[in-house]
């Protein structure tokens, strides 16, 4: 899911922290309103890019999910295994968090244009060939997103294999009775950024350098991006089925 419109007007965010704007958090809220969590805890994973734009309305939802009161934000770095993650927790992921445009981040396209208008066409036709001065490169950023998703996939499979939680479970009496009708599939829901879902995108379905996925697909804000996960026998390697 990406992040809703922000504070601050029309400027390049990347690393820059900003907040949601009130119409930003209303569009997530109406967004999410059609994909029902409970039924998958607690074999379900909320990640955030830790981003202010991301982690506010993750931590809302966490909050409306009734488990507030046991959640706690744990930063990515502190997770030695998947299978340690706390299933009522909002994962912060770095891995998540939007590119770096570098001396560019935090910069309205008009200044942007009258200080660096050849570098920023430069830019946008080859990423990979250009970069901002001080900025994280396309390879750089693609082999992070991959990373983070990679380990989402890997939580998400030790959770579909581990056994049923038994209706005496201690995790269980925290949560709501909607549990009762639970189903054994896990999920993730993971709120980043546009870069980020593109970044995603082009890894599912083995895009290498693709410059349409990047400046031609269209990813709203508050969208949501549907990808179905699974494993055929003992592969290692995941398949993907991608919904918009």
């Amino acid at each position: 899911m990406r992040h809703g419109q922000c504070e601050g007007g029309n400027f390049l965010r990347g690393k820059t922290d900003v907040e949601l704007s009130q119409l930003g958090l209303a569009n997530m809220r109406n967004s999410i309103k059609p994909i029902d969590i409970m039924p998958y805890l607690p074999k379900a994973l909320l990640v955030s890019s830790p981003l202010k734009r991301c982690q506010c309305f993750a931590k809302q939802l966490l909050s409306e999910l009734s488990v507030d009161s046991t959640a706690a934000f744990i930063q990515n770095q502190n997770i030695k295994q998947p299978h340690s993650v706390d299933l009522l927790a909002v994962q912060l992921m770095s891995e998540m968090a939007e590119i770096d445009f570098g001396d560019w981040d935090g910069l309205s396209f008009d200044d942007l244009y009258k200080q660096f208008g050849d570098s920023i066409d430069r830019y946008w036709q080859d990423p990979w060939q250009y970069t901002p001065p001080n900025a994280e490169t396309m390879a750089e950023f693609e082999l992070r997103v991959a990373s983070g998703f990679n380990t989402i996939c890997q939580q998400l499979r030790l959770l579909a294999n581990s056994p049923e939680p038994n209706e005496n479970s201690p995790e269980l009496d925290e949560l709501s009775p909607e549990l009762e009708k639970n189903t054994s599939e896990p999920m993730a829901l993971i709120v980043t950024h546009g870069g980020v879902i593109r970044a995603i995108i082009a890894l599912v379905l083995g895009l290498e350098r693709c410059k349409g996925i990047y400046d031609t697909l269209a990813i709203d804000y508050a969208a949501i991006v549907s990808i179905s996960i699974f494993w055929v026998g003992e592969e290692s390697e995941p398949k993907f089925r991608l919904t918009f």
